[in-house]
């Protein structure tokens, strides 16, 4: 049977945000959640800013509890439809509309929002210099589907369910990731090991914050060397230029309209190694890759966010491609391959690119 359907403007209203006065201070760094398109990306419930219940009214508005939003300009709407559950009542900026649902199931609501991202896709104008806009009265056309209070509720639930299953994935993801570049850190940037080798001898007077007897299985403990030298590295190992370990946009061939794996900026987590899964789209010009490459952003404000991957989604001997504004990282081989991905998340190699940006890359 064929499902009843709503437009969204049937079953939810929709609310408009603003932005207080910054040159009044008492409207802001209050209790509230000011939410903006930059703190949608990566939602979890926090925002950048905040205002005071004096803010209300005067610039910007407040959105039930049960409210979604969704940012309607930016310039991340040609790529991306930002869509989120609001977890407490919270003040947004007029980049967003806050839906509030009407009769309907709030799980329920989004994730059919979620399905419907490709149409909203398709109905974002151009609003000048680069801003996309996705127009109220398309979004009050949208086809929601019915199935009954009941039957929604329950769909709104299992679908919920899974997308906290998936969150909670995700975090134990950047916990073990936090953990392998902890121990990427200890070894090749602090010498640790080393430095653990020469306090066990009382030979390092920097060292007062080393472990002083052995903390590594003993066929890795044997791999360190036993001191410094005198550049203060680990003695046998050298300093070199990172182009001899990672090959920066490795030469691939992919003739003009060859269906391929596609992954755009929008794609590239700010934390964690894992991108969207790709589309297939025809070849036109791009940064072209393979699986085991890092991703990594050189344009602003894409760097300074952290958008990099680690690519794995790719079918075996792929060659996918993306946009120009990333710069692929390679291993050479014998390198291990997730050392340009451990590399292009440490922070000290971060703010280095970040320091060497000419105008916006």
């Amino acid at each position: 049977m064929t499902p009843a359907s709503n437009s969204l403007a049937q079953v939810a209203k929709f609310l408009s945000g603003g932005t207080p006065s910054k040159a009044n201070p008492q409207y802001w760094n209050g209790l509230i959640p000011w939410l903006t398109p930059k703190d949608m990306s990566q939602f979890d419930g926090t925002t950048a800013d905040s205002v005071s219940a004096e803010a209300i009214g005067n610039g910007t508005r407040l959105a039930p509890e049960n409210a979604l939003f969704i940012a309607v300009r930016g310039m991340s709407l040609h790529n991306e439809i930002r869509i989120v559950r609001g977890r407490a009542k919270m003040a947004f900026n007029q980049d967003i509309k806050a839906i509030i649902p009407q009769d309907i199931d709030r799980n329920f609501l989004f994730f059919a929002l979620q399905s419907l991202v490709p149409e909203l896709l398709g109905a974002v104008e151009a609003a000048g210099h680069g801003t996309g806009r996705l127009p109220t009265d398309r979004l009050e056309s949208l086809t929601i589907p019915r199935f009954g209070p009941d039957l929604e509720k329950h769909i709104g639930r299992l679908f919920a369910d899974l997308d906290d299953k998936i969150e909670l994935n995700r975090r134990m993801n950047e916990t073990l990731e936090a953990m392998a570049r902890a121990i990427f850190r200890d070894w090749f940037v602090d010498f640790n090991p080393t430095r653990a080798k020469m306090a066990m001898r009382g030979e390092d007077p920097q060292s007062a914050n080393v472990a002083r007897e052995p903390y590594l299985a003993p066929d890795l403990w044997q791999l360190f060397p036993d001191r410094l030298d005198d550049n203060g590295i680990p003695q046998g190992w050298e300093a070199c230029s990172l182009n001899r370990l990672i090959d920066f946009n490795p030469s691939e061939s992919l003739p003009k309209d060859t269906l391929a794996p596609y992954l755009d900026m929008a794609a590239l987590p700010t934390a964690g190694s894992c991108a969207s899964m790709p589309v297939l789209r025809a070849f036109s010009s791009g940064m072209k890759f393979r699986n085991f490459d890092t991703l990594f952003a050189r344009i602003t404000p894409c760097l300074e966010n952290g958008k990099t991957c680690y690519v794995q989604e790719l079918p075996p001997d792929a060659v996918g491609w993306g946009s120009t504004e990333f710069i692929v990282m390679r291993a050479k081989p014998p390198v291990p391959a997730p050392t340009s991905y451990l590399i292009a998340r440490d922070k000290s190699f971060r703010t280095r690119a970040v320091q060497s940006m000419t105008g916006t890359s």
